[in-house]
């Protein structure tokens, strides 16, 4: 199968609900920073996160953006599938809009639910949205390109 006719937005879909944790990693003077989080994604294939500001990883997507993220289901048996993106993540803010906070709250909790077990995070102030614009996607698929990860044409993957 060559990747010019390769389905990306079936497979990514895929692999996104796979699972609902990424890992993400961060970078500040000390080193990288890899945290676990639980996230959503938009139509574009941006994704969202929420945190709080005193954590390594907010403190260092404050002063520096630049984030990688991996994204995988941990219970692969045969076939291995995941997704590795870089871009640039963005701790959402009044500044950006009431649209934007909205988009945000509507993406993660439109994954997450409303139940009992997220009431203490929706409109909690100390819960930062983050959202990640990715600038690079990689896929990650042995069932069609054996152990070579795939650059996703992004142009391709967001019409």
């Amino acid at each position: 199968m060559t990747t010019k006719k390769f389905n990306w937005k079936k497979y990514i879909d895929e692999a996104l609900r796979a699972t609902d944790y990424c890992s993400i990693a961060t970078v500040d003077k000390k080193g990288v920073w890899s945290s676990p989080v639980y996230f959503a994604w938009n139509k574009k294939y941006n994704l969202y996160f929420i945190s709080q500001m005193p954590s390594r990883h907010m403190q260092n997507i404050k002063s520096d953006g630049r984030i990688a993220v991996s994204i995988y289901k941990t219970e692969q048996k045969d076939n291995v599938i995941g997704i590795q993106l870089e871009g640039v993540a963005k701790i959402l803010s009044e500044n950006d809009g009431k649209e934007a906070i909205q988009h945000a709250y509507e993406t993660y909790y439109g994954r997450a639910g409303h139940g009992p077990d997220v009431q203490g995070y929706i409109n909690n102030p100390t819960w930062l949205y983050v959202k990640i614009t990715p600038s690079q996607i990689y896929y990650f698929d042995t069932r069609f390109f054996g152990e070579k990860r795939q650059e996703v044409p992004l142009q391709e993957l967001i019409k």
